[in-house]
C-alpha cells in the first residue's frame, strides 16, 4: 500500500466516526472504482459514514453481477481506471486524498447531477421534471405540482425535513400560518404511492417533520 493510502488508512477510523455523527441519509448510491480493494474499502467506509450507499468493485465492466449500474449516482476513480463509458458524474480522485475535500466534491457533484434526474423511491422511479412515478412492471403514477414538489424536496433535503421548512419552501407560507395543507397532501401522497398507506415505509412522518425512507 502507497504512502497516501497509508496515511488514509491512519485517519479513516476517526473520520468516519464524526462523519456518522451528524450524517444525513442521502439516498444515492456511489461507485467506487480502485484497483486496489484495500484503498477502495477504505474509501467506501468514509462514504457510507457520511451516509451514502457504497458498491467498491475494481473495475466498471457492465456486465458484472455485483455493479448494479441503473442505481448508481456517481462513480469516484482512481486515475488509473478508465470509466469514460460511463452515463453518470465520475468524480476523479486526487492523491493524496484528502477525506474533507473528497466528501465535499462527492456533495456538490451530487447536488448538480440530481436536480432533474429520475431517482428511486423503493419500487418507484421518481421523476420531479415530469411530475411521475413509475413502477418496475411499467405502471405509472401522476402527482400533482404540490405532490411532486413536496417528494422532490425530501429527496434533495436527505434528512428530515420540518412542517414550516416544507410549507415556506413548497407553497411560500410563513410559520405563522395555520393550515392543514401540507397534511392533506401528506395524505394523499401515501395513498398514491404506499402498498399500506397505514404503515408508510416511503414517507415517513418522523419527530419533527417528513423524511423519505426505502
Amino acid at each position: 500500500m502507497g504512502s497516501a493510502w497509508g496515511r488514509l488508512a491512519l485517519y479513516v477510523g476517526c473520520f468516519t466516526r464524526n462523519a456518522r455523527t451528524g450524517a444525513t441519509i442521502s439516498h444515492t448510491h456511489i461507485l467506487v472504482l480502485d484497483a486496489d480493494p484495500v484503498a477502495g474499502r477504505m474509501l467506501a467506509e468514509v462514504l457510507e459514514g457520511a451516509g451514502h450507499r457504497v458498491t467498491v468493485a475494481e473495475a466498471l465492466r457492465p456486465d458484472s453481477p455485483t455493479i448494479d449500474l441503473p442505481t448508481v449516482d456517481l462513480i469516484v476513480a482512481d486515475p488509473a481506471q478508465d470509466a469514460g463509458a460511463a452515463t453518470v458524474p465520475v468524480l476523479v480522485l486526487t492523491k493524496p486524498v484528502r477525506l474533507g475535500t473528497l466528501l465535499a466534491r462527492v456533495e456538490e457533484t451530487l447536488r448538480a447531477a440530481t436536480v432533474d434526474r429520475p431517482c428511486r423511491l423503493g419500487r418507484w422511479l421518481f421523476d420531479a421534471s415530469a411530475r411521475t412515478l413509475e413502477a418496475e412492471d411499467g405502471g405509472k403514477v401522476r402527482l400533482t405540482d404540490k405532490e411532486a414538489a413536496i417528494l422532490d424536496h425530501l429527496r434533495r433535503a436527505g434528512r428530515v425535513v420540518g412542517r414550516d421548512e416544507l410549507l415556506a419552501e413548497v407553497w411560500g407560507y410563513s410559520a405563522a400560518i395555520t393550515t392543514h395543507t401540507l397534511e392533506t397532501h401528506i395524505y394523499r401522497l401515501r395513498r398514491k404511492i404506499e402498498d399500506d398507506p397505514v404503515h408508510a415505509t416511503l414517507l415517513l412522518t418522523e419527530a419533527g417533520g417528513y423524511r423519505l425512507g426505502g
